[in-house]
């Protein structure tokens, strides 16, 4: 594995500090390679959110739309949560 020194101005190194404290990640490298991983993921699939935002735009158009309302979101809160209680956890 290649071994890389970065220097983080100190808004940045502050933020990294802070995810490590917290324990969302382990250490400073585990949070660097997610970033870069993500960064990696979102260059290979440039075009996923553009074609969402016109499916978006085509169902706006078409009048295909749901209001905003507290009970909305509470139900698609329960639907993300059984959705991820029945898939396996991934490891890192």
């Amino acid at each position: 594995m290649a071994k890389l020194n970065i220097n983080f101005p100190p808004v940045d190194a502050a933020y990294i500090k802070t995810k490590v404290e917290s324990r969302y990640y382990s250490n400073a490298t585990e949070m660097v390679r997610d970033a870069v991983r993500r960064l990696r993921q979102q260059d290979e699939h440039p075009g996923r959110l553009l074609a969402a935002l016109e499916i978006g735009e085509r169902d706006i158009a078409a009048g295909r739309t749901v209001s905003y309302t507290p009970d909305l979101l509470k139900q698609i809160e329960q639907e993300a949560r059984t959705q991820a209680a029945a898939r396996p956890l991934k490891p890192r």
